[in-house]
């Protein structure tokens, strides 16, 4: 009984080693970076470990900028200028945070965008790009407001997220037809398709629908240029996918070159052999690793309900990993709660955030605050 007693205290000490191995460790396969994450694991990771400063931006509301938080696509933040693009509005603000204008307007006619996917801008021409459904289309837009240029585009699949980098348009566009790719066009600055890659494909002969909570698949740093590749999954069937979609992407002369990879524990399958873990997101910075995910103990239900976001963040200076359940820790804006933090798709060593604050005697809620931060180098 004894021997038996010092043989599970022996096991449980070895397992919680391991347990602590995965949660924090990178090792190499060949010349790719893995990232070994233990889901089981739930740390804090406050904001001041990673950024070397916060600034704190009140957006001004009035009868023309309400902002519903729960429909921002993307936040734009230039020399001058703040543009946030909500699924069917664009408002522009100047860096104290007072509103200016709006950009464009609702509708299917020329210059109108229906159900924005995402905006991306170009400091040297000073063009906002948006795409949009209904119909899929390009718009470019000059920043004071004016229509500059735009274009149908294919309407047999969904355009998910837009850069503008080194002079050219990437678009990551995923056909949905008898079967899906996933391919990144290349457009030049009159809209013209100059090149492709085609990511992934698959042959599920059903309906699709994304996982997506946010589209920041197409990263900027430094010189380089990043790409997620994101699963996107049949509609009513999950379980039969059997691929994990764990790999970042560097853009290099048109080819898509392993950059790194997450590995979860039991690779993110259950017993059954269906897949667990739902990852929405991978990115880097100079100095750090990113990943947005979810946790599903029930696939098969395709209950949304009983499914766990998680934030990765590996800190390659320090080689030390943390898993967080729901977000970071705002403890210089003392925010209550978590937040999550969003890379600034031309430079992913700033992020941004928003929180809206009540007051007690507030009977409508505020314009949220844009936080923007610097992360450490």
């Amino acid at each position: 009984m004894l021997f038996l007693l010092h043989k599970l205290l022996f096991l449980n000490i070895i397992t919680s080693i391991v347990l602590l191995f995965l949660s924090c460790s990178q090792t190499k396969y060949g010349e790719l970076l893995v990232f070994l994450i233990d889901i089981k694991q739930d740390s804090s990771l406050t904001l001041s470990e990673i950024a070397e400063e916060i600034t704190a931006v009140y957006l001004e509301i009035t009868d023309e900028s309400l902002i519903n938080t729960g429909s921002i696509k993307r936040i734009i933040i230039t020399e001058n200028n703040i543009i946030v693009a909500e699924t069917n509005r664009i408002f522009v603000f100047n860096k104290n945070g007072e509103f200016l204008y709006t950009i464009g307007s609702r509708g299917q006619g020329p210059g109108e965008y229906n159900n924005i996917n995402n905006v991306v801008f170009d400091d040297q021409s000073q063009c906002l790009f948006i795409i949009s459904r209904g119909p899929n289309k390009i718009i470019c837009y000059q920043l004071d407001g004016s229509l500059k240029k735009e274009s149908l585009l294919s309407r047999v699949g969904m355009y998910y997220d837009i850069n503008y980098l080194h002079d050219e348009l990437y678009l990551d566009f995923i056909y949905m037809w008898n079967d899906a790719k996933r391919i990144l066009f290349k457009m030049n600055a009159d809209l013209l398709v100059t090149d492709s890659i085609i990511s992934w494909e698959n042959y599920y002969r059903r309906n699709y629908a994304g996982l997506f909570y946010f589209s920041d698949f197409i990263i900027k740093n430094n010189s380089s240029v990043y790409f997620y590749p994101s699963e996107v999954y049949p509609k009513w069937n999950a379980p039969e996918v059997k691929v994990m979609r764990d790999t970042l992407f560097r853009i290099e002369n048109n080819q898509l070159v392993p950059e790194l990879k997450l590995k979860f524990m039991n690779d993110g399958f259950d017993r059954y052999g269906d897949k667990i873990i739902d990852i929405s997101n991978i990115y880097r910075s100079s100095r750090y690793v990113f990943a947005t995910y979810k946790i599903n103990p029930n696939n098969r239900t395709n209950d949304h309900e009983i499914t766990q976001r998680y934030f990765f963040c590996y800190d390659t200076k320090t080689e030390k990993g943390y898993n967080m359940l729901d977000g970071y820790t705002d403890d210089i804006n003392r925010i209550e709660g978590r937040v999550f933090i969003r890379p600034l798709n031309t430079d992913s060593d700033i992020f941004y955030y928003w929180h809206t604050h009540m007051k007690p005697d507030e009977r409508e809620e505020p314009n949220p605050t844009l936080y923007i931060g610097k992360l450490k180098k």
